[in-house]
């Protein structure tokens, strides 16, 4: 198909129906003006000038935050249908291309239009400078090579409007829509929020810690493949992993449909809001609660005992919580709990098991030790060969011993900072 002039084009905007909200993005309102302006028999020069630099300045704008490169208008039209948020983006994350045709031909009477629009010139109609728009390369944001971008491109390559309806509806599928379109892990503030600068931690970051390892590898793979799954629970002290190990199943699995999701403590709240949006979607859900624990008087504890047993409502199918903690039964417990001796509660052993079974709500309990002198050395050398510092052994183990006596003890964090140090 030509390219469609700006007259041609008409009053074809106002005629979306699934991505109806796309007619109050800012870019498409100013876009929506300028094609009005142009329409009219008399339009007025100066302000279809106006609203095209408004419209440059907008998608220049939104290239340096988000990364979109090329043909600018085109891009942004993609990257926000990619963004959308809608009854049909959520039903394609759920059943992929196994839609009702009632759905399917709503959406592809807009795809019809707005594969059109990215074919818009506006150029031959203005007779304005479009080459600040057209082959643009930002420099605050730079584009990823990864498997969004990948998936993004497929839909900018589409060679109809059919074909950019598959490539989207696969794109909504395999990644997800909205704030889950460009992101693996997410916190909650009154909704999800994607974590854009992620920590892509690898399991071969991690030293050791074989067996805890392959236990959260082999419940995550059932879960992602929908089999029975257990919530996690990852003790132990301070630096020996346990954060990082659940990272890292972001990092392997995302491509198979893990996303993780961090709450704090404060959040738990939150917690059937959250189970309420995620159920929704068409992914595999890791709520990560990361350094859980409860103090004394704290009441929180209840609440979560009722979540994670699922109260009447049961949890969703495609939601684990994965939580870290110093605490292996993470409330804080006094000899005073344990001494009945004038206690005004009769049955004061009652307190004590209370306190227990919240740590029982997780089928999976895994215990991150500090390394030994001979694990902190491994742990040290895999992470020296890895930044390729040439450094005797003899040498590195003395000097990474010294460096344990003076910061934090033995463990993984502590050794990775002794490897930042010599690589300074």
């Amino acid at each position: 198909m030509n390219n469609l002039s700006v007259k041609e084009f008409g009053a074809n905007l106002n005629k979306l129906v699934v991505y109806r909200n796309l007619l109050k993005d800012p870019v498409f309102t100013i876009l929506k003006k300028l094609i009005d302006e142009v329409c009219l028999t008399n339009g007025n020069k100066d302000e279809i000038i106006n609203l095209y630099y408004e419209l440059n300045y907008n998608l220049i704008s939104c290239s340096e935050k988000s990364g979109l490169n090329g043909n600018l208008l085109k891009a942004y039209i993609i990257d926000s249908i990619i963004k959308s948020k809608n009854f049909f983006t959520k039903a394609c994350e759920k059943y992929g291309a196994n839609l009702e045709i009632s759905l399917y031909s709503a959406a592809l009477n807009d795809m019809e239009i707005l594969y059109n629009l990215t074919k818009l010139d506006i150029k031959s109609t203005l007779d304005l400078d479009d080459s600040l728009t057209q082959n643009y390369i930002p420099t605050l944001t730079k584009p990823s090579i990864n498997m969004f971008e990948i998936k993004k491109n497929n839909i900018l390559n589409s060679t109809s409007p059919r074909d950019m309806l598959e490539n989207i509806v696969e794109y909504y599928f395999e990644i997800g829509s909205g704030e889950m379109c460009d992101n693996i892990a997410f916190m909650w503030k009154d909704g999800l929020v994607g974590v854009k600068d992620y920590d892509y931690v690898e399991f071969s970051d991690i030293v050791g810690y074989k067996y805890q390892k392959e236990t959260l590898i082999k419940n995550t793979e059932a879960f992602i493949s929908g089999h029975s799954a257990n919530n996690v629970l990852l003790i132990g002290a301070r630096g020996t992993g346990k954060s990082s190990s659940v990272k890292a199943l972001a990092t392997e699995y995302y491509e198979k449909g893990l996303r993780l999701i961090e709450i704090t403590k404060n959040q738990l709240l939150c917690f059937p809001e959250i189970l309420t949006e995620l159920k929704s979607r068409g992914k595999y859900f890791i709520v990560f609660i990361d350094d859980l624990s409860f103090e004394e008087g704290e009441i929180e504890y209840k609440q979560m005992k009722s979540f994670l047993d699922g109260g009447i409502e049961k949890i969703p199918s495609n939601v684990l919580v994965y939580a870290t903690s110093n605490r292996r039964h993470l409330i804080k417990e006094t000899w005073s709990d344990r001494n009945q001796v004038g206690e005004e509660e009769i049955h004061s052993s009652d307190t004590v098991n209370e306190k227990l079974s919240l740590s029982d709500r997780f089928g999976i309990k895994l215990t991150y030790i500090s390394p030994n002198q001979n694990e902190y050395f491994k742990i040290v050398e895999e992470l020296a060969k890895k930044h390729n510092l040439n450094i005797p052994v003899e040498t590195l183990r003395s000097e990474a011993v010294k460096w344990a006596a003076s910061q934090n003890g033995r463990s993984g964090r502590t050794a990775k900072q002794f490897i930042n140090s010599l690589s300074e």
